[in-house]
């Protein structure tokens, strides 16, 4: 009898699984593992006396692979355990979840030690051995068949036949990419083509060469032009500096000028119509006019400073502003986003999860970049347990790639401290059908209270558990059924109260 076959004989409480965050643990039984500690016996199989495989533990307390509890049944009308000959009834075989996890967690070394010196846990055996191990033999995607270690994999690519690249020639303007074995033969079909391009990209850069000459040409001309000018600013400079070398103040305050003629373009021009007035009264310098005038522009200068001293002032208070503004905005989207959950959240211990898009969300998750999706929190009361749901759309653990996965998540809430841990209710899991005749998809077990996803959160959530092969994909998508409508569906979760204090 398959695997399966006994599961369908088990209740449904020894079928769930405990899911992950991460990619499901497993490994494949027929594998000789070198244990880094020897192997202790309570993780044998009482009767292959292997590595326990899907441990089951039977109503004596004994473990079992269970493809050998399977096969016990098959062999005798009556199965008896091979420890102490009890009578092995079917109700009280269970799976063993918690030996499960401890065996997954078991270190191991890479079946390539030493030349790989990894130990990983046996659940993750399998991922390390054909993604992370160097020295795992790898064949060439590209179709060359060469079988190389996966630490070559890099260099392998440079060199394959059968690897894709672009043409030599694509910067003169070829399309084409050809295998690396073909590349010879196709430069020679391409030779003439490869020669137009050529002779056109020349043409090309011979063009932008004599825009470039003729753009050289009128800067250089135009650098000449802009030398003369500076030449004859610095002769007016020096002419205007012997005229007021006599009189030191008066050159200080003409340094001053100086200072701030980059700032405005009216003291620009005032300056200029003082040298023109120097230059024509060289002879009858009227030293009092002169000072006048340069109080009246460091007047101007003043002001100009006070003006940008004000204006320094009020840009610092409008960042303030912007900032405050800011915190408010996000303040209030927080508040938003916290009424919208509250808004949605049930007390009376069921959930109804509205999936929209079924399509699109489903291939997000087979592309991998979604796997899973959450719902809204829900609670037992409103003092009471803080839970949720997750489901994965492609599946997740035994159930990837055929079924949609389903669990149930225990958070952390504001009571934790209040209630009664571990968490102990009967939980129901429900694919509702959309026709109006009732023909729910059900899974219902009872919380484990020596299974870590039932105990007080210690981070946010915990753990989830539930049923990685809730519904298959072939029964979900039938035409017949109803269970997606416009592309949505429908999951509920259900929590017994009964027996529940409230507080």
């Amino acid at each position: 009898m398959a695997s399966e076959d006994l599961a369908g004989q088990l209740p449904n409480l020894y079928i769930r699984q405990n899911s992950s965050n991460a990619v499901s643990l497993e490994f494949d039984p027929n594998v000789n593992y070198q244990f880094v500690e020897i192997l202790d016996e309570r993780y044998k199989c009482t009767r292959c006396h292997l590595v326990l495989h899907n441990p089951h533990q039977t109503g004596c307390g004994h473990r079992f692979c269970q493809y050998c509890i399977v096969s016990l049944r098959d062999l005798n009308t009556v199965s008896t355990c091979p420890i102490d000959n009890e009578i092995i009834k079917l109700q009280e075989v269970f799976k063993d979840n918690c030996c499960k996890r401890e065996v997954l967690n078991l270190q191991v070394f890479c079946k390539n030690s030493p030349a790989c010196a990894a130990k990983l846990c046996l659940g993750r055996y399998q991922t390390h051995e054909k993604v992370d191990c160097p020295n795992y033999p790898w064949i060439c995607p590209y179709g060359c068949m060469q079988m190389i270690l996966m630490k070559e994999a890099e260099d392998h690519v440079l060199v394959c036949p059968e690897m894709e690249i672009d043409c030599p020639y694509k910067m003169c303007g070829c399309p084409k990419r050809v295998k690396r074995s073909k590349l010879l033969e196709h430069e020679d079909i391409f030779l003439r083509e490869h020669m137009l391009q050529i002779a056109d990209k020349n043409t090309k850069l011979e063009d932008q060469i004599s825009d470039l000459y003729n753009s050289l040409t009128y800067k250089e001309r135009k650098i000449l032009q802009l030398s003369d000018m500076i030449k004859n600013c610095e002769r007016e400079f020096r002419q205007l500096s012997q005229l007021f070398c006599k009189n030191s103040n008066l050159l200080a305050s003409t340094q001053t000028l100086a200072i701030h003629i980059d700032k405005n373009t009216f003291l620009e021009t005032q300056l200029r119509q003082l040298v023109q007035k120097t230059n024509q009264q060289q002879s009858k310098l009227d030293l009092r006019t002169l000072l006048d005038t340069i109080d009246n522009l460091k007047q101007k200068v003043a002001l100009l400073e006070s003006y940008d001293q004000r204006l320094v002032v009020l840009e610092d208070l409008a960042t303030q502003q912007d900032t405050v503004f800011r915190m408010h905005g996000t303040q209030l989207n927080k508040n938003e986003e916290r009424f919208k959950i509250l808004e949605g959240a049930s007390y009376n211990g069921k959930l109804i999860w509205k999936i929209m898009d079924y399509k699109i969300k489903k291939k997000q998750a087979i592309e991998g970049h979604n796997l899973s999706l959450c719902s809204q929190p829900f609670y037992t009361s409103h003092c009471g347990y803080r839970l949720s749901a997750r489901a994965y759309l492609n599946g997740d653990g035994s159930g990837r790639g055929t079924h949609v996965s389903m669990y149930f998540v225990v958070m952390r809430g504001e009571f934790d401290s209040l209630l009664s841990w571990p968490f102990k209710q009967k939980v129901t899991l429900m694919l509702l059908d959309q026709s109006g005749r009732k023909k729910h998809i059900c899974e219902t077990f009872k919380a484990d209270p020596n299974s870590s996803s039932f105990k007080r959160p210690e981070g946010e959530m915990n753990v989830a558990s539930g049923c990685p092969r809730f519904v298959a994909h072939s029964v979900l998508e039938n035409a017949k059924n109803t269970y997606i409508r416009d592309d949505i569906l429908f999951l509920k979760v259900m929590v017994d109260l009964t027996d529940l204090e409230e507080l």
